[in-house]
C-alpha cells in the first residue's frame, strides 16, 4: 500500500514506515496485515470509560513504579511482514519497554503487557476478540474487553483462560498487574 497525495492506496503491503506518513488525524486507522483499516471517531461514552480505566490503572502505576500507562489508541507493531499495527484504547507497558523518537519509532515494539479494548458502537464483538487474541499473540500478559452496555469484563490471559466479569465482581491484575484490583462497576463511572 502506499501513500499517494496523503491518503493510502486500497492495495496490500503497506508497511510501518508508510502508516507513519499518514496523519492520524485526518486518517485514523489500523495497520492489519500491511492494509491500512480507518477507523472512525468513537462516542462520548466510549471517552469516558477510556478515561475511567486510564485513571485507576494511572493509580496503579503510581503505586507501582516501573509503569507506563497510555491512551487514545497508542501505536503497537504487533507482527511484522507483514506488518500489523493496532491500537488499544488503553495500554500498560514496563517503562524500559517504552519507545522513544516520533512516527513508527515512537510505536511500542510487540502487545503491551496489557492491552484494554472498549466496544464501539461500529465494532464487531467479533473483531474486537480478534484484536485481543492479536495481543496475546504478541506477548501481551492480560487482555481487558470491555462492554458498556451490559457493564462486564472480558479478561483474556495467556494461553487460552477467558473469564467473563459482571458489574459487581472484582476485577484483579493477576500476575500481569500484581496488586491491582477494582470493582467491574468502578470502571463504569
Amino acid at each position: 500500500m502506499s501513500a499517494t497525495a496523503g491518503r493510502p492506496s486500497t492495495t496490500k503491503g503497506m508497511t510501518f514506515d508508510e502508516a507513519a506518513r499518514l496523519d492520524p488525524d485526518a486518517q485514523p486507522g489500523e495497520l492489519v496485515d500491511g492494509e491500512w483499516v480507518p477507523m472512525t471517531k468513537n462516542t462520548w461514552r466510549h471517552g469516558e470509560l477510556v478515561v475511567n480505566v486510564s485513571v485507576l490503572l494511572k493509580l496503579y502505576a503510581r503505586e507501582h513504579p516501573g509503569w507506563s500507562v497510555a491512551g487514545g489508541d497508542p501505536g503497537t507493531r504487533l507482527a511484522r511482514n507483514p506488518d500489523r499495527l493496532r491500537g488499544p484504547d488503553v495500554a500498560m507497558a514496563r517503562t524500559e519497554r517504552l519507545p522513544k523518537g516520533k512516527g513508527a519509532e515512537g510505536w511500542l515494539d510487540g502487545a503491551p503487557d496489557l492491552a484494554v479494548e472498549i466496544l464501539g458502537d461500529g465494532q464487531s464483538a467479533s473483531d474486537v476478540l480478534k484484536k485481543a487474541l492479536e495481543y496475546l499473540a504478541a506477548g501481551a500478559a492480560m487482555v481487558w474487553v470491555i462492554d458498556a452496555d451490559p457493564q462486564r469484563v472480558m479478561v483474556l490471559t495467556p494461553p487460552d483462560h477467558v473469564r467473563i466479569l459482571g458489574r459487581d465482581d472484582a476485577l484483579d491484575g493477576g500476575a500481569a498487574l500484581p496488586g491491582f484490583s477494582c470493582k467491574v462497576a468502578d470502571l463504569f463511572g
